[in-house]
């Protein structure tokens, strides 16, 4: 028997909305959840996330947040309809949604319907009033099996590219300005704690990005003239990953990374100085306990504490991937302290010899805020660098250390950094260092943040001119390439001179 339904969850959209997504009507588990696309069989979040290259939203918050950073309105086109079950072909006696509402607070550029019947019922209902048409989108259910999920991602990529906002033009800010972005945005709801999850999401989404690609690479490198595998490849082999834990919150990060990769069924090493619970950062101390009775539970994870030299070259010969997550952008100085400085140049002895490195938000001995490289410094393939990115990533020679840098849109900023454009808090990437100021009274604040940018990285006239290589020059010149694999370049993929 059919059963009228009122839709009562609230859509989702602010005035820098620029497409609207919409479905016919929450089903059962969705109105179970309080949000969207709830059946964990329905793969729109997954599709969605692919999309972008991110992390699959596991909240409402989080979910919530992705929509709003990529300029996405979702809601439904029914406010009620008579329906058996979740089968929308039963939809009847349908009262449609207000969706003036959205229209008249942001400039919609397009609608997209999720499925043939959302499309049906936007057509007959919505369009004449709205002067706007909708294109159907393949549905995201599990009843529409005969559309794979790469199928989807494509068709979504293809809709809601041209009109959705992207992270490469994410904002410069300097390290003491982050520091003042994170606490705003723990004083808007999203706490500290919250951003070390998704960071360390993002980091092992990254990870597993980047070993798949190698994966890749290597088994096409063994096929043969006949296009056939050869016997001795191994492609269902899992890669291995070792994560490179300081003490502070970047470590806080790695052991997230660590705990979302072997919650994946990844092979995971987690190499650290002190124990989770001889932490004193928050949330790092938190997440790492976490993390720790996660990974204790599961055979394909081990955490290696305060290992000996011939420990840690060992664990780093197995691994295909390595996060770094030791140092933070809170580093200064011209040297890093042991028991680090050993692990970075065995991590990037081992490098050399194949392994790919990942760091967490900057390389490990890399100046977040002037670029400087201490001595020794990490060595990335790519450096994920979290909510925005920092002026030491952006100058010339910072590539040979960071590799490919990638912004993690960890919360929805636009809002507080239109705020702030008075105070000069959000500079584009373009933009000059001169132009970057704190107001008097944040620079006190941010002073006293133990991640605040040493005093002399604040001039910004200093910046382009600080540089500490940590490898000795030749009498040629230093040569940034020395060290890396030919194939594949992801140097390469940006021009650092342009």
């Amino acid at each position: 028997m059919p059963s009228t339904i009122e839709h009562t969850i609230e859509p989702v959209f602010d005035k820098r909305s620029r497409v609207l997504v919409l479905g016919s009507i929450p089903s059962p588990k969705s109105r179970e959840q309080g949000f969207f696309y709830g059946h964990p069989q329905n793969r729109f979040w997954r599709a969605l996330a692919a999309v972008f290259d991110e992390p699959v939203p596991r909240t409402v918050e989080d979910k919530k947040d992705l929509l709003l950073r990529r300029g996405i309105a979702l809601w439904d086109v029914a406010a009620s309809c008579e329906i058996e079950g979740a089968s929308d072909a039963s939809i009847r006696n349908v009262v449609p949604n207000n969706l003036k509402l959205i229209l008249e607070t942001a400039d919609i550029q397009a609608v997209f319907c999720t499925g043939a019947k959302a499309g049906q019922l936007y057509a007959r209902l919505c369009e004449k009033d709205l002067g706007m048409p909708a294109a159907t989108l393949p549905s995201t259910s599990p009843a529409n099996a005969k559309t794979t999920l790469p199928q989807l991602v494509q068709a979504y990529r293809n809709a809601l590219s041209p009109y959705t906002a992207s992270s490469e033009n994410a904002p410069v800010l300097d390290v003491a300005d982050v520091v003042r972005l994170e606490r705003e945005i723990a004083k808007r709801g999203t706490p500290l704690a919250l951003l070390m999850e998704r960071a360390g999401c993002f980091l092992a989404h990254r990870a597993q990005r980047m070993a798949e690609k190698q994966i890749s690479i290597e088994e096409n490198a063994l096929l043969n003239e006949n296009d056939q595998i050869m016997d001795n490849a191994r492609p269902e082999d899992r890669p291995r990953f070792i994560v490179l834990c300081g003490n502070g919150n970047n470590g806080g990060d790695g052991w997230v990374a660590a705990r979302d990769l072997a919650e994946n069924g990844q092979h995971v090493t987690v190499v650290c100085n002190v124990m989770p619970n001889e932490i004193s950062a928050q949330p790092a101390r938190d997440a790492a306990q976490a993390a720790k009775r996660v990974l204790e539970t599961l055979p394909h994870a081990l955490i290696l504490a305060t290992p000996t030299q011939e420990q840690l070259h060992e664990a780093l010969s197995q691994a295909d991937v390595c996060i770094d997550a030791l140092l933070g952008t809170g580093f200064e100085g011209s040297h890093v302290r042991p028991p680090f400085d050993a692990w970075i140049a065995a991590a990037n002895e081992q490098r050399a010899r194949g392994m790919l490195t990942i760091a967490a938000d900057v390389p490990s001995g890399l100046s977040a805020q002037t670029g400087k490289a201490a001595t020794p410094c990490v060595k990335a393939d790519e450096t994920v660098t979290m909510i925005v990115s920092k002026p030491g990533l952006e100058t010339p020679f910072a590539f040979a250390f960071c590799g490919t840098v990638s912004v993690a849109p960890l919360a929805y900023i636009d809002p507080i950094l239109d705020e702030k454009k008075e105070s000069a808090l959000a500079k584009p990437r373009a933009a000059s260092a001169n132009d970057r100021t704190l107001d008097e009274n944040d620079e006190k604040a941010a002073a006293s943040d133990k991640r605040t940018a040493h005093a002399e990285a604040k001039r910004p006239t200093d910046r382009n001119n600080e540089f500490l290589r940590a490898e000795a020059e030749d009498d040629d010149g230093y040569d940034p390439y020395s060290d890396r694999r030919p194939e594949p370049e992801p140097l390469f993929q940006r021009d650092p001179w342009s």
